[in-house]
């Protein structure tokens, strides 16, 4: 879905032949988002997640970004420290969110 919406924020890092590390953003004009980021866990600590999320600020920031969000689920609190690293804070906030049904199936 997000190539067909437009591949400009979805970086891939390729090792040989391999993809070992996807990261998708966004730019509503207003905030910046990072949607996910992950790294094959067998190439982890190698740098790759930092190259990623650096080429997705980079990107962000050339287009005139002025903050960029991310949200952590709340199972996934160790990768708090990893964000952190990068510069990120901890932000007050309320998160919500709606699901819609896209495929005709009921949730």
């Amino acid at each position: 879905r997000k190539v067909a919406a437009g591949d400009d924020l979805f970086l891939v890092a390729i090792v040989d032949t391999t993809v070992v590390g996807t990261v998708t953003g966004g730019y509503d004009g207003h905030r910046g988002w990072v949607y996910s980021l992950a790294v094959d866990p067998g190439h982890r600590r190698q740098g790759i997640g930092t190259a990623l999320m650096g080429e997705l600020e980079r990107k962000l920031k050339d287009l005139g970004c002025p903050k960029l969000n991310l949200q952590i689920l709340n199972h996934n609190r160790e990768v708090v420290a990893f964000y952190e690293s990068l510069g990120y804070l901890v932000e007050e906030r309320v998160s919500m969110g709606k699901r819609f049904v896209t495929d005709g199936s009921e949730t």
